[in-house]
């Protein structure tokens, strides 16, 4: 087949120039017929030339195969069938084996192919416009809660919606970063039972680092392991391109509006985000806008079809390197959180969560676990349990620090009475049950007893927490036998006069 520029050549040899087609053959060295038939060619139009399809000895099976392969999509990689699994299944089938007239090889190459466009048009159909079952999309809306305190705070709902129902869940967050972004996607996964195979994002921090020059887009780590282990395909907007995910828009004020009204009063973050589940759920039964049918019963379909949950349940957790003080201390986004003493200006690892940070030393030990605060706090994270020892060998800090603040009424009032040397003694008594998170056990002791001194507060402590051991009976060679002893009771009667 010649290139267009290349007919348009030899036409113009005998248009414009009168050169015959042999003339034309000997000088662009092609055949003659050649020639002659792009020289005597009257229409140029450009032809369509559908591939005839053959029939094939494979067609009667060909819908069974792809039910299999169809189900098969819904189980990881190592749970499928292969194509010789798949060609021996239809040689054993009942309906399947009579109808088996072609060779292994044609059923592996059949598979081969099929498995590609079926894979290809699971995910790669456009997300906009019409959208097709299990696809969903995700955004970050705020909301206004009263939290512990008793204020208005400024939190964030993760809203995951199905356009195709219409269908939509919410989870509340602290922030939006790519632990609370894991972390809510996750509980909606499980709450629904499985997972989309496709997901729309915007460019949320939380998932993509940057946008390359060529489009695509580099993630964060988190956010690439999190879809690699729930094996859904994320897909991202154009930049300033909200309407691509209008669907999840909208939802975010309906939930906002419908659920989140008045602000609501959040003490036990994980039963709240429970019960809104819930309510989302609940909100599913009434008609879709369009369909003119049940929202619930449009989603049970989508639910069939979901990516099954894996095994294994995800640890949403960052781990960072970072380098304590000279005072043993961290620092994560403006915040400072204490280790141990015996840490000043060494290297540690923080393991991030939603709500925790564990600190861990060098061999991924745990020295502390602090509660993770959003925003800047100009008060330090303290774990005051690793410093007690170091606090006890200096008994006028250990009665300023904050830490002696914390401790029961009885306590504080007891070793405020104590001079210096009881008091270091004291201390170093209470050291132990404190890390033990027996202290009330220490208070009541005080509350009750006539405490002098260490040695006293010991032995009530015992008596009062230490159940009483009796000593076995110990019995030798040698033990002499008890005889019982039987008294006589005769004379006795005899004096008194009657029977004793």
């Amino acid at each position: 087949m010649l290139k267009m520029e290349k007919k348009n050549y030899l036409l113009n040899l005998s248009e414009y120039e009168g050169m015959s087609i042999r003339a034309i053959a000997r000088r662009s060295g092609h055949h003659f017929n050649t020639v002659k038939k792009y020289v005597d060619k009257g229409d140029w139009n450009k032809e369509y030339k559908p591939r005839t399809k053959r029939p094939s000895l494979l067609d009667p099976l060909k819908p069974k195969i792809d039910e299999w392969l169809i189900d098969d999509m819904k189980r990881s990689r190592k749970y499928r069938r292969t194509a010789t699994k798949i060609y021996n299944d239809l040689r054993v089938n009942m309906e399947c084996g009579e109808l088996l007239t072609v060779g292994k090889q044609t059923v592996i190459n059949y598979v081969s192919r099929r498995k590609k466009e079926l894979y290809k048009k699971t995910y790669d159909t456009a997300m906009f416009g019409l959208h097709s079952m299990c696809e969903a999309q995700v955004d970050f809306g705020r909301v206004l809660v009263i939290g512990t305190n008793g204020e208005e705070e400024e939190w964030h709902e993760l809203v995951l919606s199905f356009p195709w129902s219409n269908a939509g869940f919410a989870q509340i967050c602290r922030s939006e970063t790519k632990e609370c972004l894991c972390e809510a996607l996750q509980r909606i996964f499980e709450f629904i039972g499985g997972v989309p195979i496709r997901m729309l994002f915007d460019n949320m921090s939380s998932a993509v680092v940057h946008i390359e020059d060529h489009g695509e887009r580099k993630l964060t780590e988190m956010f690439m392991r999190f879809a690699m282990h729930y094996r859904f395909k994320a897909e991202f907007c154009n930049p300033g391109s909200p309407n691509e995910k209008g669907n999840v828009e909208n939802k975010v004020g309906y939930i906002r509006r419908n659920m989140l009204l008045p602000p609501p009063k959040i003490e036990d973050i994980d039963s709240f985000n429970y019960n809104l589940l819930n309510v989302c759920l609940a909100d599913l039964e009434r008609e879709h806008y369009v369909k003119k049918e049940q929202i619930s019963d449009l989603f049970r379909a989508e639910q069939d079809a979901l990516v099954p949950l894996p095994r294994e349940r995800f640890r949403v957790f960052m781990l960072e390197k970072v380098k304590t003080d000279k005072y043993s201390f961290i620092q994560f986004e403006k915040n400072r959180y204490s280790t141990s003493p015996k840490y000043a200006s060494r290297e540690m690892w923080l393991e991030i969560g939603t709500r925790e940070l564990r600190v861990l030393n060098e061999n991924y030990e745990l020295i502390s676990t602090h509660k993770r605060k959003y925003g800047h706090s100009f008060e330090p994270m303290i774990d005051f349990e690793n410093y007690i020892g170091a606090l006890c060998r200096k008994p006028r800090a250990f009665l300023k620090s904050p830490f002696f603040a914390t401790l029961p009424e009885a306590v504080q009032k007891h070793l405020n009475t104590c001079h210096y040397v009881e008091l270091k003694s004291m201390l170093l008594t209470l050291a132990p049950i404190i890390r033990d998170g027996k202290i009330n056990d220490a208070a009541t002791v005080l509350q009750i007893s006539n405490i002098r001194n260490s040695d006293d507060f010991i032995a009530a402590y015992r008596a009062i927490t230490e159940d009483p051991c009796m000593p076995e009976p110990v019995t030798t060679p040698v033990t002499p036998i008890q005889q019982p002893y039987l008294p006589k009771l005769e004379r006795y009667s005899a004096l008194i006069g009657g029977d004793a």
